[in-house]
């Protein structure tokens, strides 16, 4: 029951998933809302269709931050593919994603700020479904479903990917409708009202963040997350078909190091809060269970075999066709566990069912990434897993 409560009580909630409709005299338009992209400029054809995606959408303001070396470059790209009307991009000494959004923040004139990475793609009435949410004054802050883009040939990384993004939605939208609870509200793009943002205090706060007494760079969505529960303010989900962005991730054994880096920020952030907040406990109880106790269940591998030892021993006395059919109604459950939260992808592209037994694999794999992360939480690099990538790139090279 501690293992699978939550995941019967997410599949409810998560399906029962109602987004707050877009009003005919809405507390906010688009034109109420500047959008910050912190860019590091590796690929100038991403980033040209992820700005040509938000200024369709009709903000106030975009609000590029580059550093002063790549400066020029990002405003030549804005320049030749037309975006000088409602853009605007400045430059900090060098690159850091927290300099650079407190650079802009500072510049802000609107009441909404919208955070976006460079990688992420909008549909057109985005914008219009993620103010929505600011429609309840108590909401403080607001994001949107993810999805990673599916390559037209999707190799087993890229659903990888496309799975990550799916049990995020899934148990990131399933304890937000419960409770209000979510463990982070992902960077790849969050709306803020402005106010709660821009002031000394925050700034202070995000610039000077943590681990150990050592400044991160990595982690700001935890550390906004964070910001905003402590100051009493909600975090609405919007899941609508409307608020669907796209992003991409890497198609390659590379996916690996995401899977630390994200692992890894996961458990400062949540230990983070755990050590230093009272929300988590004073307000979201379910999330308490489902997100801050449920991680310690790790790997997933362990524990299930460890229901697997129990099952065995609690049938020994059985006869053989008792336990047979057990086993069996067990195996089909632990099935489920692992396909459930990617049926919404499952129904919409049916020929990646193929895909599901090296899906289910690497769920267990995961696991042991997680341990991995945790125990290496002060570590920069990644060498014991660029190692295995670039083991994994030479087998896969051998191969036709």
């Amino acid at each position: 029951i501690f293992r699978y409560l939550r995941l019967v009580v997410h599949c409810i909630s998560y399906y029962r998933f109602k987004s707050r409709p877009v009003q005919i005299k809405p507390a906010y338009l688009p034109d109420q809302a500047t959008v910050i992209i912190p860019t590091t400029f590796k690929c100038a054809a991403e980033f040209a269709r992820c700005l040509g995606s938000i200024l369709a959408c009709g903000p106030f303001e975009v609000i590029v931050v580059t550093s002063k070396a790549k400066l020029c470059a990002v405003e030549t790209c804005c320049r030749i593919n037309g975006f000088n009307d409602g853009v605007r991009v400045i430059s900090v000494g060098k690159l850091n994603k927290r300099r650079q959004l407190v650079a802009a923040l500072r510049q802000t004139m609107s009441e909404i700020t919208i955070f976006a990475d460079d990688d992420v793609f909008w549909p057109e009435d985005f914008l219009e479904s993620i103010l929505a949410s600011f429609d309840d004054p108590a909401v403080g802050a607001a994001g949107p479903r993810q999805r990673v883009v599916r390559n037209a040939r999707p190799n087993v990384w890229n659903f990888l990917g496309i799975a990550y993004l799916e049990r995020r939605n899934f148990n990131t939208g399933a304890t937000n409708n419960l409770d209000g609870g979510i463990s982070t509200l992902s960077g790849r793009t969050s709306a803020y009202r402005t106010s709660i943002l821009k002031n000394d205090a925050f700034y202070d706060a995000f610039l000077n963040d943590a681990w150990f007494s050592r400044p991160l760079n990595t982690d700001d969505d935890k550390c906004l997350t964070r910001w905003t529960y402590s100051k009493g303010w909600k975090i609405h989900l919007q899941f609508d078909d409307n608020a669907v962005l796209e992003t991409t991730v890497e198609c390659s054994s590379k996916f690996l190091l995401q899977c630390v880096r994200w692992a890894r920020a996961h458990w400062r952030g949540n230990l983070t809060v755990m050590a230093n907040n009272s929300y988590w406990y004073r307000k979201h109880l379910w999330t308490l269970y489902a997100v801050y106790i449920s991680q310690f269940q790790t790997p997933a591998l362990l524990v299930d075999g460890f229901l697997v030892y129990l099952l065995s021993k609690a049938s020994e006395s059985w006869s053989y066709n008792a336990r047979w059919l057990i086993f069996q109604t067990f195996a089909f459950w632990l099935f489920f566990t692992k396909i459930v939260k990617l049926i919404p992808h499952l129904l919409r592209h049916p020929r990646d069912v193929k895909f599901l037994p090296a899906s289910i694999i690497f769920g267990y794999v995961h696991g042991f990434i997680n341990i991995y992360a945790c125990l290496t939480l002060h570590v920069h690099g990644d060498l014991a897993i660029l190692s295995m990538t670039t083991l994994t790139d030479k087998i896969q090279s051998s191969f036709p």
